[in-house]
């Protein structure tokens, strides 16, 4: 499948709502580092009302504290059907207009949603109105050193593929932020090392042939990986406050 949009909100949707299947089955390439997430933030959503932007199917938001009262919304019909067993009160809606009024929650968690956006500062503004005073804004996203998207943006266009995937460093992300209203607390860089699967990078051994041919030096680093097994993986984490 070609996983390209061509930027709109709409296409956007209909990408995720194709990949809503598959999403989960992918999920391993990223699961150690969720839970680290998670584990770093988990103390500043204990019994909070919480929104989770981009809910997907949930699985984030189904390792939070089992106390805290949260709110799921994606724009995905799909993906909030995958969510449903995972997060009790679900919400179809978009992310750079959320249906809620002012001061709604006490805490905003947006992870791996704001990459898909060129523009992320209506996410932003829109966290920001529906945050009460001094509320959280808990924001991860992949490093612009990840390893996984490093390799993935170099070898998709070899294919005739594209990826409009839009990472941000630490200090772009959080002069947003601080833009926005926030101020940012705390920022941490995730590492860990993840499963290295050919079959996210090159699917067919045509595919991997034509890599060869056409950028030897990509061919051997995957080689090299592939003897490895293991990827590096980095995602940037940011506590925001309102």
């Amino acid at each position: 499948m070609n996983a390209t949009y061509k930027g709109s909100v709409e296409s956007l949707r209909d990408y995720w709502e194709r990949r809503s299947e598959s999403f989960e089955g992918d999920y391993s390439i990223r699961t150690e580092g969720i839970i680290k997430v998670v584990n770093e933030i988990a103390y500043l959503i204990e019994g909070k009302l919480v929104l989770d932007i981009g809910c997907g199917p949930g699985i984030l938001a189904g390792l939070y504290p089992k106390n805290s009262k949260v709110v799921g919304l994606d724009f995905s019909v799909s993906m909030l059907r995958s969510a449903k067993n995972r997060i009790r009160q679900l919400v179809l809606g978009d992310s750079l207009n959320l249906p809620f009024s002012k001061e709604a929650f006490e805490v905003v968690t947006c992870f791996f949603v704001a990459s898909d956006y060129s523009q992320k500062k209506q996410i932003f503004s829109e966290a920001f109105r529906v945050l009460e005073d001094k509320g959280f804004l808990l924001f991860a996203d992949y490093s612009s050193r990840d390893a996984h998207w490093k390799l993935r943006r170099r070898i998709r266009p070899v294919m005739g593929e594209s990826y409009d995937i839009y990472i941000e460093g630490q200090k772009a992300l959080s002069n947003k932020l601080e833009l926005t209203g926030f101020r940012v607390q705390e920022a941490k860089l995730i590492r860990f090392n993840a499963g290295f699967e050919l079959r996210r990078y090159a699917r067919t051994e045509t595919e991997l042939q034509s890599l060869k041919e056409a950028e030897p030096d990509l061919f051997r680093q995957i080689q090299s990986l592939m003897e490895r097994k293991r990827i590096k993986r980095e995602f940037i984490l940011l506590v925001a406050r309102k």
